[in-house]
């Protein structure tokens, strides 16, 4: 069966000479690992080989058989050209890290539309929005992003609810039986980035380095606590150089 869909790249691995494996999330069907014949070779001139980079979108048409881990690409072409996002190097470790987030918490082969078109989204701002605005990006996109799988945070902070208990996925009147130990200032600005649900919201959420960096390792914490298989990330040592 042969499919329309577009789609965004989340990791490549070069195979042979001149091919390339890539992993990537497709509106349409979801997560998905392609096989690129001959997109390296002296002939293709790189130019194809150019659109095939982790944030790359694109156009596609696909084969799909049935119970194969491995498709094959039929056809494709850029879906969108970033201005910004692949010279910038703040805005490309932001991306990175969103893409490495996003691969966790994807099932291969469930369509997730709604995380598709978030996803889209936040990379297109990311390309157009100035860099000096982005330094809670990062945390918006954990927070949206786990939301749209079913994973959050519930309550808000207020007189009665003065902590966060991350191991009942809460805000609560009572301390949490385990660390981290959450509470006063911290749960109050977990409160303020929980209930943001735009940039411009989640951007005039007024931080420190030092706290937008523990609120980054609370929300990581609280994923890895209840998203199965959840790992440490990567891309957090590249955050924590260019913004903490």
């Amino acid at each position: 069966m042969v499919h329309k869909t577009k789609g965004i790249i989340l990791r490549t691995v070069k195979y042979g000479d001149t091919s390339l494996i890539c992993t990537v999330f497709t509106e349409l069907l979801g997560l998905q690992s392609y096989m690129v014949k001959g997109v390296r070779s002296a002939k293709a001139g790189g130019r194809k080989a150019n659109l095939l980079f982790p944030g790359g979108m694109l156009d596609m048409v696909a084969y799909e058989q049935p119970n194969k881990n491995l498709q094959m690409l039929k056809e494709f072409s850029a879906g969108f050209i970033y201005q910004s996002l692949q010279e910038d190097v703040i805005k490309n470790g932001v991306a990175v890290f969103a893409i490495e987030v996003v691969t966790q918490l994807l099932v291969a082969h469930d369509p997730q539309p709604e995380l598709f078109s978030f996803l889209e989204d936040f990379l297109l701002m990311l390309d157009r929005v100035a860099t000096r605005n982005t330094a809670n990006y990062p945390l918006f996109f954990i927070i949206q992003s786990a939301r749209i799988s079913g994973y959050f945070i519930a309550g808000y902070y207020n007189e009665y609810q003065t902590h966060v208990d991350l191991h009942e996925g809460q805000f609560s009147e009572h301390t949490s039986r385990f660390p981290p130990f959450i509470s006063g200032r911290e749960a109050e600005l977990m409160s303020a980035l929980n209930q943001a649900d735009s940039f411009d919201e989640i951007s005039q959420v007024a931080m420190t380095a030092d706290e937008r960096r523990k609120m980054l390792q609370y929300f990581l914490a609280f994923l890895q606590l209840h998203v199965p298989h959840f790992r440490e990330l990567r891309s957090l040592d590249i955050l924590t150089a260019i913004f903490y």
